[in-house]
């Protein structure tokens, strides 16, 4: 990238791979349709991401915190230094929108970058930037703890129990390992997603029996992220 894009306020938009039509990466062209730029570079392997003069929109098609922190280490060393990661995650309390105050450090990848500890947090600052740009929009969430797991069909009915009644909001793959990376690389990060499925004593998926609540769920997460780097 040149100098231009190398000094850009960036957010970094992160989702796992869906198995519904309408991907954030669709989402975000649509809406920036003849503003948007194809970013290419090397180590961005993976993804697919785009430019504007605001911001770096970047999808990750793989699952997972090793894919991910790869990802956002190649961005950190293109010189961003705000990312927002948003995306889809697994409900424990109830349906909607979670910014997340916290991640439970359950994956193997932040092991590698800091000693171990229950928690990894995000930037407060950026965190109340992008919780304004929820009340902006006019959009109810929660403020909530994530879990961050790297076996989704290792998340047993105890630990689900456990976490449900410490009042765990959310799981999802990535989140607290981008965490730990940004703290150790001195870069901003904040954190929203909306519930998918739901993990109780029986699976609930919106993923396949309601299309249209995660797709419209990630259009709305899309624009609010975007705003909050864009105003």
């Amino acid at each position: 990238m040149g100098n231009q894009e190398r000094s850009l306020k960036v957010k970094y938009l992160e989702n796992a791979s869906l198995p519904i039509k309408m991907r954030l990466s669709n989402i975000y062209s649509k809406k920036n349709k003849g503003k948007a730029k194809r970013l290419k570079a090397k180590g961005l392997w993976g993804c697919n991401a785009y430019y504007t003069k605001e911001f770096v929109f970047v999808y990750v098609l793989g699952v997972g915190a090793p894919h991910a922190t790869i990802v956002f280490e190649e961005l950190i060393a293109l010189g961003i230094n705000q990312f927002l990661n948003i995306g889809t995650a697994g409900g424990l309390q109830k349906w909607g929108f979670f910014i997340c105050e916290k991640s439970i450090r359950d994956e193997g990848t932040s092991q590698h970058y800091a000693t171990h500890s229950k928690y990894a947090y995000p930037d407060s600052t950026l965190t109340e930037e992008l919780e304004k740009s929820f009340v902006k929009a006019n959009t109810s969430y929660t403020r909530g703890v994530n879990w961050t797991i790297d076996a989704p069909l290792r998340e047993t009915k105890a630990e689900i129990k456990k976490y449900s009644t410490e009042g765990v909001t959310t799981v999802e793959m990535e989140t607290s390992s981008l965490f730990v990376v940004a703290k150790i690389k001195k870069v901003k990060i904040a954190a929203a997603f909306i519930t998918s499925d739901f993990l109780g004593e029986k699976w609930k998926n919106r993923y396949t029996g309601d299309k249209k609540f995660v797709a419209n769920g990630l259009r709305t997460l899309a624009k609010i992220a975007s705003n909050c780097f864009s105003n």
